[in-house]
């Protein structure tokens, strides 16, 4: 780089003798006890310079020439300064969004310019997220829709006017496209939706945005289309009060539409194998509200985007769901399917290979440690009694997450070593470490945990398990790792909940839990579960995990070396009747969770196992 300046998007205060350069991280940093001459030098990089004299500038403050190169590449390297980004161009602020995300400005503004992306349905959604598409430069849209401009439209159809009422969408929105972006291609298809629809018209597409509602059946023909031309395409709407984006949906990689047909939240009342039956409200007409509109064709655009810019995206494989009464985001993961006789054979594609992230378990399980979730206010008592340990203690938390136990273990003096396979999930637990507390605490990541002999008093497993489809290996590596007179604590969902349902209705906007319903306790294997928020509210969050019996465990334990010493199935404490009605309904009559405390075996007389409730 022959000319440097110091990123334009980063803010740069002198606060004492630290300087503070940008505010958040990855981007922002501080520099304690900053030298004049680097304060000296942001003012010179504030605008273009060349990068003679930025070396110029340090010589004259002491440094060699070659050690003011390297203080230049230090700089450059940890993102503060570079090239000049162009400031006079019609994409000159996303330029800036892009460098700050680690890409190539003009590059990643090449790709949108060379990228065809369908709209299937310019509506609410569907004309919001073409105007996205089209100012951001993607370099050729195809609109797709057969309605005409309704008053009604006007909620939340900005693209058009009162003076649109009537006239066909597309044709509307070609026009006001083309006048927000003239450089961008824009193909209309004035068609009702139909198998030939997508393979006529969508064949040469790199992404689809599918926001029409109906028939039935655009699903369907979406898919396979998608399948034999080798697009992908994200679905994006609405349901009731919830906005709804995603699954995204990118063939040979991510789930197709027949992995994931029969799964949401009708499922569960019906038999193995049941269909839901038809609408029985000829009259539905869905309540459509401009706000959640503009949110939710914010967020299709912008997992557009980050698709076509090779960025990962939260909506591969999931349905992001998000509350426009709470802003809180669920996700439901749809895994692929090996055996669907749709995708199973279609081969992965290269261009869809940085877009997959391994969001859901993340995610749900910082869903699960809210501060209201049935985790924190039923299991986390009882697990601060079972992993009291004593200061100089070495304890290891397998499976840690983000990092709640290892926290309260190094807050007691232990030792701990968090292991976990998400690189994500360490990241966020470094995060929450206190200063205090970090000399306390290392982090592993890996698939398998380091073969430790013998080197732990306490080894934890919280809510690991049911993750795990073979359990023998993960088992013999907590029985080495673990000291022989050491201490084992493993929790697992309830393995009676864990494969039933509640009946319950809604009553003055309460939900009334009634009875239980569990049918085929002994069927062991995976299953996808349905989770809750803490006001009993589906929440579509769901992933994959591994239903087995007590007895199941019992065994696994004692051929893995382990004496079971106690049994728990802990109970939400009286003040949760209060504070915490929706938890209580639940967990005060059925176990949400067990609790198992191990000891390696020993060749004397074995104790006898001790329940408790």
């Amino acid at each position: 780089m022959n000319t440097l300046q110091i990123k334009p998007y980063l803010e740069v205060r002198k606060l004492g003798t630290t300087l503070r350069i940008g505010h958040l991280p990855p981007n922002g940093t501080e520099i304690l006890d900053a030298p004049d001459f680097l304060t000296d030098l942001v003012a010179l990089l504030s605008a273009p310079t060349e990068r003679g004299a930025a070396v110029a500038h340090l010589v004259d403050a002491g440094f060699s020439p070659e050690g003011a190169e390297d203080m230049l590449a230090q700089l450059a390297d940890a993102g503060l300064i570079g090239a000049p980004i162009p400031d006079s161009t019609r994409y000159a602020r996303h330029l800036l969004y892009f460098d700050m995300m680690g890409l190539d400005p003009a590059e990643a503004q090449q790709v949108l310019s060379n990228a065809t992306v369908a709209v299937v349905g310019t509506g609410g959604i569907g004309s919001n997220v073409a105007t996205l598409l089209a100012t951001a430069g993607v370099g050729h849209l195809i609109l797709t829709d057969g309605d005409h401009v309704e008053l009604s439209n006007l909620t939340r159809q900005f693209l058009y006017d009162e003076n649109s009422v009537g006239r066909p969408k597309v044709e509307v929105a070609a026009e006001r496209l083309n006048r927000l972006n003239s450089t961008v291609e824009i193909t209309t298809v004035r068609a009702p939706a139909g198998p030939e629809l997508f393979d006529k018209h969508l064949a040469q597409c790199d992404l689809a945005v599918l926001s029409a509602d109906s028939p039935d059946e655009l699903h369907e023909w979406i898919d396979d289309a998608a399948r034999r031309h080798s697009f992908g395409y994200l679905a994006a709407g609405y349901l009731e009060s919830f906005g709804a984006v995603g699954p995204l949906v990118l063939p040979g990689t991510t789930a197709c539409y027949e992995c994931f047909r029969d799964i949401g939240e009708l499922e569960q009342y019906l038999e193995p194998g049941e269909k839901p039956g038809p609408n029985l409200n000829p009259g539905l007409q869905a309540g459509s509200y401009g706000p959640l509109n503009l949110i939710v064709a914010a967020m299709a655009a912008n997992e557009v985007l980050r698709c076509l810019l090779g960025g990962d995206c939260r909506s591969a494989g999931t349905r992001l769901m998000l509350d426009s009464r709470s802003y809180r985001l669920h996700s439901e993961h749809f895994p692929r399917r090996s055996d669907c006789s749709s995708c199973g054979r279609v081969i992965s594609d290269s261009r869809w290979s940085t877009a997959v992230q391994s969001v859901a378990l993340e995610d749900l399980y910082e869903s699960d440690r809210a501060d209201a979730s049935l985790n924190s206010v039923v299991l986390d008592p009882l697990m601060e009694q079972l992993t009291a340990v004593k200061p100089g203690a070495k304890a290891l938390d397998y499976g840690c997450g983000t990092g709640e136990q290892v926290r309260m273990l190094a807050s007691l003096g232990a030792q701990v070593v968090g292991f976990d396979r998400s690189t994500r999930m360490l990241d966020m637990l470094r995060q929450n470490i206190p200063d205090e507390l970090a000399s306390q605490v290392t982090t592993v990541a890996g698939d398998r945990l380091p073969p430790y002999e013998a080197e732990f008093d306490l080894v934890v497993c919280n809510n690991v398990l049911d993750h795990v489809a073979d359990l023998a290996p993960v088992l013999a590596d907590l029985r080495r790792a673990v000291r022989q007179d050491g201490t084992v604590v493993v929790t697992v969902p309830h393995p009676v909940k864990d494969g039933a349902s509640w009946n319950r209705r809604n009553v003055r906007g309460r939900w009334q839990y009634e009875d239980l319903r569990l049918e085929h306790y002994f069927a062991e294997g995976p299953v996808t579960k349905h989770r809750e928020g803490p006001q009993g509210d589906i929440v579509m969050d769901a992933i994959t995990t591994h239903h087995r019996t007590v007895q199941t465990y019992f065994a696994a334990f004692r051929q893995a070396g382990f004496q079971i010493t106690e049994l728990y199935e802990p109970q939400p404490q009286d003040e949760v009747a209060a504070s915490h009605p929706e938890i209580w309904a639940k967990a005060s009559r059925i176990p949400y969770f067990l609790a198992f405390v191990l000891r390696p075996e020993s060749t004397g007389a074995q104790s006898s196992p001790r329940a408790s409730c």
